[in-house]
């Protein structure tokens, strides 16, 4: 691939988010079957977003913390994300403690116990049963803490709950959420806003705005899961966090472990019932679609929701 090639697709991939380094970009690149070493990456930047390079290197750098857990699978961290919650929009994640791997992280129009339980079943089915999981003291994690005693026992900490600020790993992932994709949709929508051309009072805007933009998201978080995960991290001598978590299971397999003995069958029997906890934040205020909005059928007859385009959905948009 020759520079200019170089230059025109990392163009397209960091089109309107400074935020993007080098190594995110490489993550990208690489999900797309494109091989291409960092210095040339970080060449590529410097050429086609100075500005951006430049605020990137003045940036606030984060203090590095010591964190040691056993193994895969040992602790997950989860937590819920209320960057977007202006416009109902809660972007749930869980990520393995040990390598570091997102296990699940998508976008919600509500922050239910239920839709948690839910995305933390898909991870459960791709993954295993984690040995522990850690959490704030939010009612949407009620049912997974439930689970998680059930299932593993309460007498040995299955659920630990605590401040946010205290849940390292998840924090950590969610400033690179920011960068990589909500800090894009905060300021479209605050745009769209100040021009008068989004009513958030209105529930048939706010209606509008998720039938647009929520599958965006998810496909950006989709996108960023797959970058995040085989990405190679500095602190591990560039293995990926997925290469972290087969590796660790591989080479954990014959020790007692219970988050990594559950992956080869060895799961351990249902323990003693504990009460799930009460809410410490109010829901998020959901839409009543299908009986306040109908779909425009006329209009909206064909479209291609995901199909590429320049203009941020604005182009759906305004077939509202």
């Amino acid at each position: 691939m020759t520079n200019a090639e170089l230059d025109e697709r990392v163009i397209d991939l960091v089109h309107g988010n400074d935020e993007l380094g080098p190594d995110a970009v490489r993550a990208r690149l690489f999900g797309e079957g494109i091989v291409v070493q960092r210095r040339r990456v970080r060449q590529s930047l410097l050429r086609t977003n100075p500005a951006g390079a430049a605020l990137r290197a003045m940036s606030h750098r984060l203090h590095r913390r010591t964190y040691r857990v056993a193994g895969p699978n040992s602790l997950w961290h989860l937590d819920g994300n209320h960057k977007l919650i202006r416009w109902r929009n809660v972007i749930h994640g869980g990520i393995d403690g040990f390598s570091r791997m997102i296990v699940f992280l998508q976008a919600s129009n509500n922050n239910r116990s239920s839709t948690v339980m839910e995305q933390f079943v898909q991870a459960v089915d791709q993954f295993g049963v984690p040995s522990r999981v850690r959490c704030d003291h939010g009612g949407e994690n009620n049912a997974v803490c439930l689970f998680m005693d059930v299932f593993r026992g309460t007498a040995r900490g299955s659920a630990l709950r605590g401040r946010s600020t205290h849940n390292q790993r998840i924090e950590r992932l969610w400033r690179d959420v920011w960068n990589g994709l909500s800090n894009v949709y905060h300021s479209l929508f605050t745009l769209l806003e100040q021009d008068g051309i989004l009513d958030i009072n209105s529930e048939t805007h706010l209606w509008a705005l998720q039938y647009v933009y929520m599958p965006r998201i998810d496909r950006d978080l989709q996108h960023f899961v797959n970058q995040w995960n085989h990405h190679g991290l500095r602190t591990t001598r560039y293995m990926s966090p997925y290469r972290m978590f087969v590796r660790g299971c591989l080479r954990l397999q014959s020790q007692n472990l219970t988050g990594v003995q559950g992956l080869f069958g060895a799961d351990e029997g249902p323990a003693e019932e504990q009460p799930a906890e009460q809410a410490a934040r109010p829901p998020v205020p959901t839409l009543n679609w299908p009986e306040r909005v109908a779909v425009p059928a006329n209009t909206l007859a064909g479209t291609l929701w995901l199909a590429p385009e320049t203009g941020w959905g604005l182009i759906f948009w305004r077939k509202f």
